[in-house]
């Protein structure tokens, strides 16, 4: 179903930027479905289909009814602003940028549409913008998170690392922000090319938790292009003890052990942004987006070490 406005609009935050970086991942089956027979419900059995859709997981019908709903009742505002949010879960892209604009006539606040506007304006490469919306997104947990970390990948490049290194120190939440603000400040750097603050903030990723696969992955990958194959292998030995057999340490151990040099894990604002929001989707996900005082990752839960621990590998997981 769709979550309560607490708890839907980070959870469908990352959704819908995750979407908007990675176009490819919109919902085969939505695109498959003919949708005349949407438009002979009405309104209201629309929407009551929607909702029962919800319920039953079944993101792409929900999506579907909430459509066809809208378009009979056209001037609803709250249905509207469902629609949007179902849209966006289901990652159809173009609609849900124009739902965005939508509710933003109705809303200029609405943090979730500038969030979408401001992601689609890092993929057309207009930073100045990207900030601009980015930053009327600011509004509450996780929307902070990844909207800073967002504005910080605008400034990916030699003249503004320093700049967005420091945006990404400004911000305080939830004591696991800070694997994330460690990490992206050094996939910041490494992508600006100034090895050595970068070098300290990987340091700093992996001390919070050697064993969270992305941290791992993108540290021994800065230890590989770095010539330090050694301590590389090291860091996935660590992973793998604790984790054995996992494919993709497999395979960099694999091509280390072929004399390899492991690639640069983010090499654009573009996949920086992708990076940012799949990670926030997937801790998201994989915690029920709970992040209200009461949530698995809140501030008073984090300090025991098994929950620190699940809430860092949910948050630092892999695309691939």
């Amino acid at each position: 179903m769709i979550p309560s406005p607490l708890l839907r609009r980070p959870v469908v935050a990352a959704l819908a930027a995750l979407a908007i970086t990675w176009p490819g991942m919109v919902s085969a089956w939505a695109q498959a479905q003919p949708r005349e027979g949407f438009a002979r419900t009405s309104p209201s059995g629309s929407y009551l289909a929607a909702r029962h859709a919800g319920d039953q997981r079944d993101v792409a019908a929900a999506a579907s009814y909430y459509r066809a709903a809208l378009r009979g009742d056209p001037g609803n505002n709250e249905l509207l602003g469902r629609t949007f949010l179902a849209v966006l879960a289901n990652g159809e892209v173009d609609e849900g940028v124009k739902l965005a604009e939508r509710v933003l006539q109705v809303d200029k606040n609405d943090r979730i549409a500038r969030l979408v506007l401001g992601v689609r304006a890092i993929k057309q490469k207009q930073y100045p913008i990207a900030r601009r919306e980015l930053a009327q997104s600011i509004r509450g947990p996780i929307t902070d998170l990844a909207a800073t970390l967002l504005s910080a990948w605008t400034m990916a490049n030699p003249s503004e690392a320093k700049r967005a290194t420091e945006t990404i120190d400004k911000l305080s939440g939830a004591d696991w922000y800070a694997i994330f603000k460690e990490l992206h400040a050094a996939l910041i750097l490494d992508v600006a090319g100034q090895k050595k603050e970068a070098a300290r903030h990987y340091e700093r990723a992996y001390k919070l938790d050697p064993t969270a696969l992305r941290v791992v992955q993108s540290y021994g990958s800065f230890l590989s292009r770095q010539g330090n194959t050694a301590d590389a292998m090291k860091v996935f030995a660590a992973f793998e003890e604790a984790l054995p057999r996992h494919p993709l340490i497999v395979e960099a151990t694999n091509e280390l052990n072929a004399g390899k040099k492991l690639p640069l894990m983010v090499d654009s604002p573009q996949a920086g942004a992708a990076e940012v929001l799949y990670g926030l989707g997937a801790s998201l996900g994989r915690l029920g987006g709970r992040i209200s005082g009461s949530s698995i990752c809140s501030s008073r839960s984090i300090s025991r070490p098994r929950i620190r621990s699940l809430c860092f590998r949910s948050a630092i997981s892999t695309r691939r």
